[in-house]
């Protein structure tokens, strides 16, 4: 009798110590790869050899990861299936699927269709992941001391995951981060470098976007004859979207000024036909186009849906600049009006998305147009550079802290 149950000692020990060099093994083997599917397979690999068990699951519903192995569902019967799952409560460490309660019978059925008669749930990062267990390959049922064992791993396995899930995110707002980086720079090279010098006219551009790449976008075109195109545009959207849709539409600017069309409203006509090409009237871009005609004190403009601009003259009177016909990217065929307005020394013209008038202080108030269009008529004897950093300090100053909801461009031109 001794020497049997000393026999039987030294099995339990090469077992317990071949189980110990197996979970050593395992753990060393989890953070080889920070890849999910690798830890997955690692564990499951680990318990069915141990435990000879023919088949297992691991759901995990916070981190939306279902993965089995030992047993096949389709696609909608693994939907129904993590969705009884979702719908337990396991009241003990491990339940029995047979020992479950009688309101619980559909998805008892369904875990005993696929042959689980196990489950144990895993505390990980503040949520319960559920681990489902078949009888062993002999059918024989696992004792409470494999279960506590397959407990005791499953932890191991969720603290990999839950350490690779946060590797992969960190990683990945990384990239991203990277990405944008990049699309800022290239964002930012497609803004005019510097402002040019007009003999009769002064200017002056604030640019802010909320996020590292904005969709508003300015710019100052090649000078043609008959003067210097310059254009400012809010493209529908925020981000990167917004800036993709932003660059494309620059590219067809530029491409048709150097066409040289004699027409501001044939400009902006082409210019659309060719924006809807690309946004097939699902995107759409605000403009307003004003051809600056420095000899003659002339500016030619045309609204294409744009929050209007408005002129100051120096008596103080203000017109609001809204010709011109309906937003870029929607209607291919769509016709715009063009209006000349002769300037006079002293007149200014201030051009804006609505980001700067949709300010908001404390309160939830807008800043809004008429505030800006006072505030510039009692400051319009200032140049283009003083007029633009008071209406900046006086926006500021009204928000009061408060973020900026969408991207910010402003533009004063002023005659002199």
């Amino acid at each position: 009798m001794e020497e049997a149950g000393s026999g039987q000692l030294i099995r339990e020990l090469k077992l317990k110590r071949l189980q110990f060099n197996s979970i050593s093994e395992f753990s060393s083997t989890l953070y080889s790869s920070f890849d999910i599917d690798h830890v997955v397979r690692v564990f499951f690999s680990t318990v069915m050899g141990q435990m000879g068990v023919s088949r297992i699951f691991l759901h995990d519903r916070e981190n939306a990861i279902f993965r089995k192995r030992g047993f096949s569902l389709s696609g909608e019967g693994a939907e129904h299936f993590t969705t009884a799952l979702d719908e337990l409560a396991l009241e003990t460490r491990i339940q029995r699927v047979e020992d479950l309660a009688a309101d619980k019978q559909t998805v008892r059925g369904k875990l005993l269709e696929c042959r689980i008669h196990y489950l144990i749930p895993v505390e990980s990062g503040g949520n319960t992941v559920i681990i489902g267990l078949g009888k062993r390959f002999n059918r024989h049922d696992l004792s409470d001391e494999d279960l506590d064992l397959a407990s005791f791993i499953a932890r191991f396995a969720m603290i990999a995951v839950n350490n690779t899930i946060m590797v992969n995110r960190i990683i990945e707002s990384q990239r991203i981060e990277h990405e944008i980086g990049i699309a800022r720079d290239i964002q930012h090279s497609l803004l005019p470098q510097s402002i040019p010098d007009f003999e009769n006219f002064d200017l002056c551009v604030e640019y802010r976007p909320i996020y590292e790449v904005g969709g508003d976008y300015y710019d100052i075109l090649r000078r043609r004859r008959d003067g210097c195109p310059i254009l400012i545009a809010d493209v529908e959207g925020k981000g990167l979207p917004a800036a993709l849709l932003a660059a494309s539409s620059q590219a067809v600017f530029h491409t048709v000024n150097d066409l040289f069309l004699s027409s501001s409203s044939r400009f902006i006509a082409k210019s659309n036909s060719l924006v809807c090409d690309f946004t097939r009237g699902n995107r759409f871009i605000t403009v307003f186009w004003m051809l600056v005609d420095e000899a003659r004190r002339r500016v030619t403009y045309v609204n294409a849906g744009h929050e209007p601009p408005f002129r100051i003259d120096a008596g103080g009177k203000i017109q609001r600049l809204s010709r011109g016909g309906f937003l870029a990217g929607f209607m291919p065929d769509a016709e715009y009006e063009q209006e000349e307005i002769q300037m006079e020394p002293g007149d200014v013209i201030v051009a804006f998305t609505d980001g700067v008038v949709e300010v908001e202080n404390a309160a939830g108030e807008e800043f809004g147009r008429r505030r800006l269009e006072d505030f510039v008529s009692a400051h319009s004897h200032l140049g283009a550079r003083d007029l633009t950093d008071r209406i900046m300090a006086f926006v500021d100053g009204f928000a009061a802290g408060q973020s900026y909801r969408d991207d910010f461009t402003l533009l004063v031109l002023k005659c002199r």
